[in-house]
Order: C-alpha cells, then sequence, then structure tokens
C-alpha cells in the first residue's frame, strides 16, 4: 500500500487540493513507474517536471556522454558535468531536485536485444529520443508489452507530441511507417532553440501525468504540432484506417529532381516556412506552411484543384509533410511525398 510521508504532505500540497488529483491520485503518481528513453534536452525536461510532480520510479536509458554542445537546452547539466556520462549526473541531479524519487540508470543505447528486459519494468515509456530507428524499436516493444508510448520530437522552432499505443490506440509507425527513408539527428543536422525541447519536453511530462490520473479523454489517437515563432499550434485526429500513401516516384511522374518538368497535371505544394521558402525551393512549387494547410479556404482550395490535378507535398525532412498529408487524408485528399 503507497503511503506519503508528512514531507511529501508538504512538498504535494498544492497539488493534493487539486480536484483530479487529491490523495488518491498523488498515491497512484508515487506508486507510477516510467521510463525516459534519452537523457538528452526532451529527457532531461520530462524527468525534471515528472520527479518534481511525485513519480516514484524513474528509469533512464542513455549511452551518452555531456558535451558543450548540449548546454543550450539540456539544463541538468554544466560546465563542470563536460565528459561526464549523462545517466550518472542525471541521477544525481534529480536526486537534489526531490529526494523521494528513486532513478534506475541504464547505461547504454537501447537497441532490440535489451529492450524488453529494460521496459518490462516500467508502466509508461516516454520517447526523449532523436533516432527514428530507435522510435521503431520502442513502437515495436511496446506494441508487443502493451505499454503506452509517449512521444516527442523536435526540429529548429517546432515540434510534435502524441500519446501512442494507448488502449489499442495509434501507434507510432502509423505516423512515420519504417519504408520512410528519414534522417536522424535533425537537431544537430537543423539546429534547434532550447526553449523549443523545453516546451515539447514540458508536454510529453503533462501527457505521462494524464495518463496515471486516468485523465486521457484527450490525448488518444492525437498528434499536436506546433511552432514556438508563429505560436501557431495543429492538433490533428489520427485514424487507424491506412491510406494508400506512396513516395512520390519521380520518374514516374516524368519530373526531375528539380521538378523543373512540372506540368499542369501537378501541383507541388511545399509545405517549409516563408522564410525558408524564399531562401531555395523546387521550380513551379507553391508555398503554403503546415499551419496554414489545415485552414478551411486552403481545404477548400486544395480540395478543388485535387480533382483534376495531383497534389505532392514537399519538405526537406519529410516529416511535415508525412504531418500534411494526413492533414490531407483527413479530408479524403489523394497526395503524395515527394522525396529528394
Amino acid at each position: 500500500m503507497t503511503i506519503l510521508s508528512t514531507e511529501e504532505y508538504k512538498r504535494y500540497s498544492k497539488q493534493l487540493i487539486l480536484e483530479n488529483i487529491g490523495l488518491k491520485g498523488q498515491k497512484q503518481i508515487k506508486n507510477t513507474k516510467v521510463l525516459v528513453i534519452g537523457a538528452g534536452g526532451l529527457g532531461n525536461i520530462i524527468m525534471m517536471y515528472l520527479a518534481v510532480s511525485g513519480i516514484g520510479i524513474i528509469g533512464i536509458v542513455d549511452g551518452d556522454i555531456i558535451e558543450y554542445s548540449n548546454l543550450n537546452r539540456q539544463i541538468l547539466y554544466n560546465e563542470n558535468d563536460i565528459t561526464d556520462l549523462k545517466v550518472i549526473t542525471t541521477k544525481k541531479k534529480l536526486k537534489t531536485i526531490n529526494k523521494n524519487c528513486n532513478t534506475i540508470i541504464h547505461q547504454y543505447y537501447l537497441n532490440k536485444k535489451n529492450i524488453i528486459e529494460i521496459i518490462n519494468y516500467y508502466d509508461i515509456i516516454v520517447d526523449a529520443t532523436d533516432n527514428f530507428n530507435t522510435r521503431h524499436i520502442i513502437d515495436e516493444y511496446c506494441y508487443k508489452l502493451h505499454k503506452t508510448y509517449i512521444y516527442g520530437a523536435i526540429n529548429e522552432f517546432e515540434g510534435q507530441i502524441a500519446t501512442l499505443n494507448y488502449k489499442n490506440g495509434i501507434r507510432y509507425n502509423h505516423i512515420y511507417s519504417r519504408n520512410l527513408e528519414i534522417e536522424n539527428n535533425i537537431c544537430i543536422r537543423n539546429g534547434v532553440m532550447g526553449i523549443t525541447t523545453g516546451y515539447t519536453g514540458i508536454l510529453q511530462a503533462i501527457e505521462t501525468i494524464k495518463i496515471v490520473l486516468g485523465l486521457h479523454k484527450k490525448c488518444k489517437n492525437f498528434l499536436l504540432s506546433y511552432n514556438i515563432i508563429n505560436l501557431k499550434n495543429i492538433k490533428n485526429k489520427l485514424f487507424l484506417k491506412r491510406y494508400k500513401k506512396q513516395t512520390l516516384n519521380a520518374q514516374k511522374l516524368k519530373i526531375n529532381k528539380t521538378i523543373s518538368t512540372i506540368n499542369r497535371k501537378h501541383i507541388l505544394i511545399d509545405l517549409r516556412n516563408a522564410s525558408e521558402f524564399n531562401k531555395q525551393h523546387k521550380n513551379n512549387s507553391i508555398n503554403i506552411p503546415l499551419y496554414k494547410l489545415k485552414l478551411n479556404q486552403t481545404i477548400k482550395l486544395i480540395k478543388y484543384h485535387s480533382y483534376n490535378r495531383e497534389i505532392t507535398l514537399y519538405c526537406n525532412n519529410n516529416e511535415r509533410s508525412i504531418i500534411g498529408s494526413y492533414i490531407l487524408n483527413n479530408y479524403e485528399i489523394v497526395n503524395s511525398i515527394f522525396k529528394d
């Protein structure tokens, strides 16, 4: 039986008076075991807020060391921690944040050989990685072991989160199919602001606590995408119904990689922000940033032209294209994704 100490009553007093938490909810929080895969920018924020909220056991998976380039977004670390192992340092720092939070460290990278023995012990799995291959491994084994999977990802000023494999809900593989060739480590390649990481990590922590407390009505089968610069949030309903969606075959469409020969039978929509589009873009493409794609007037215009023209979506890292494709699919607009 879970019991709160006198010190814990004092520490969580502001949570205990909340209608949706109370004593019962706080005990549920304390009794929960959460695994955070990745102790980088997302993982730091997630673990900090789970620890202060009172999660009883936090597991940490990471085999990396701390580098100077981590310090703009991995706020548990400082210059004195450079070259130290992330899991060791994180364990020490979380203990100073909340001594009642127990941590278990797994000092290696996650793979198919070790994942079952690691995640089997935990109630909820939180993805704080930047690796698509690892995410597919997490997705596969969370599905096999019936574990809820809290997904989060960042790119420059954009982020997205989703609660996956929750009560037979949508899976990561339904959003990003294995056959899509998406590059890893986007924040290394494109850069990232620490505040983007912080915002995303907080949202993942919130979704985790909602699952613990049973406040799940609005977190199942949704993908939240946002941009912190223009403050645009897009909440997309995800469906288990699969649409036939293939990567654009450039030869079949009789176009080359620059799409210089694109004709009236095709519309190429560049989903990047205006600043990215203006720097460089494909010939004959039109710019509709992802956050504008779901506007009623935009959907009506695309749907009108889709009856006699092929709609193709483009973004330099494919992620926005996939989200955009889901948006159009939900409006029954046939579309393809162009891949460089």
